[in-house]
């Protein structure tokens, strides 16, 4: 027997689910135009180690502090290939079980935006502290974020936000999730892979770090192969590689696959990536993706090194809650495919208010003023989401 399906507006059903809190990911994986959306019946806090033989299929969201916090897990109980925007075809148990409603719905996704002066002074003298930190031997290199009230949302639809985000960073990771739990939806484009395995055992993960921005003084697009990097810059890339390979050490694994240094474009910005590349059937190490998941996050890109000193300066020295801000998220098993990515260049929007997170490696060598701008910088990608 052919089930039979019913035609509802996508943003109209992604509306549905966040008010009958059914969790949800709406992801387009990066250089590719392909759009998928996943969602779980389940409305229970499901909260779990990952282990990708393990966990089934669906998608991870997960926290920057795993001491304290495990991913969220949402199982695929449905799962749609996105081809438009405009209508998807959804069975008809769904259409019940969802008790979709007709609501009217903006056409845009707009911000009403907040008068916040966002304290650079506040932000510079925290860089200094961490750099004297790194000058008394406390730490190389300290990943300092900050946290920013955007405003408030004007018009409220996301589909729009995800397309705007999408066409302004093609090869990036294009998320919306909605965490049902907390009252949040998240909203980001991801330039970083964590760890991925694709159907043929291939294990990838990626080294990236050093910003600067994609355009020159007179706003003319800066071709990678041409862009500058300093010896801060270098270094601190390199930290990051450093910590990946030693991960890959304490494992016993030596035989993979290092390209890079080499300048990428993600969005309005442009970084420094390496990436490596392992074989895990030449290996005979099929759960090799559980296990670095577990020795990466987090990465030095996104706290520093040493890890566990450097996560002690930024407890002592952030004044928030990171949340998913540089935790990692995206599909497990989803078509024999498993793809993390660290959750940054992202957004918060809870009850109707809109918050922005970005940060910068410090190191000896670094600058409070530079450093502030590297973070003006990256809150641009995320402010290309509204019309």
């Amino acid at each position: 027997m052919i089930a039979t399906k019913s035609s509802i507006n996508i943003d109209l059903f992604l509306e549905n689910c966040i008010e009958q809190k059914f969790p949800f990911a709406l992801y387009k994986m990066p250089n590719t135009t392909q759009i998928k959306l996943i969602v779980s019946f389940d409305k229970s806090e499901t909260r779990k180690k990952i282990d990708f033989d393990e966990c089934g299929s669906g998608f991870v969201m997960a926290p920057y502090d795993k001491e304290n916090e495990l991913p969220y897990f949402y199982k695929n109980d449905f799962e749609l290939d996105v081809q438009d925007f405009a209508d998807i075809e959804v069975p008809e148990y769904l259409k019940d079980k969802f008790e979709l409603s007709n609501n009217i719905l903006s056409e845009n996704f707009s911000l009403k935006a907040k008068n916040d002066p966002c304290d650079s002074l506040s932000h510079k003298k925290k860089v200094e502290s961490v750099i004297t930190c790194i000058q008394n031997g406390e730490a190389k290199k300290v990943v300092l974020s900050r946290k920013k009230h955007l405003g408030e949302i004007a018009e409220n639809n996301l589909i729009k936000g995800f397309q705007n985000l999408s066409k302004s960073n093609p090869s990036g990771f294009v998320s919306l999730v909605n965490v049902p739990w907390k009252n949040q939806v998240w909203l980001g484009a991801s330039p970083e892979i964590l760890v991925s395995q694709d159907e043929n055992g291939f294990f990838k993960t990626v080294s990236l770090a050093g910003t600067q921005s994609a355009f020159d003084k007179d706003g003319q697009e800066i071709r990678p192969i041409d862009a500058l990097w300093s010896h801060k810059e270098i270094e601190e890339q390199a930290f990051v590689g450093r910590y990946i390979i030693n991960c890959l050490k304490k494992i016993r694994v030596r035989e993979f696959l290092e390209e890079g240094p080499k300048t990428i474009k993600a969005g309005n910005l442009l970084h420094l990536n390496t990436s490596y590349t392992i074989d895990t059937n030449e290996i005979n190490f099929s759960n090799l993706s559980s296990v670095m998941l577990d020795l990466l996050h987090p990465t030095p890109a996104v706290c520093g090194m040493p890890k566990e000193l450097a996560e002690g300066i930024i407890e002592r020295v952030e004044d928030y809650d990171r949340e998913f801000y540089s935790g990692y998220l995206g599909p497990v098993n989803i078509q024999n495919r498993s793809q993390l990515f660290v959750n940054i260049r992202t957004m918060k929007i809870e009850n109707g208010q809109v918050y922005a997170f970005a940060g910068g490696g410090i190191t000896e060598d670094s600058d409070p003023e530079k450093e502030w701008n590297e973070t003006e910088i990256k809150l641009q990608t995320i402010l290309k989401s509204f019309s």
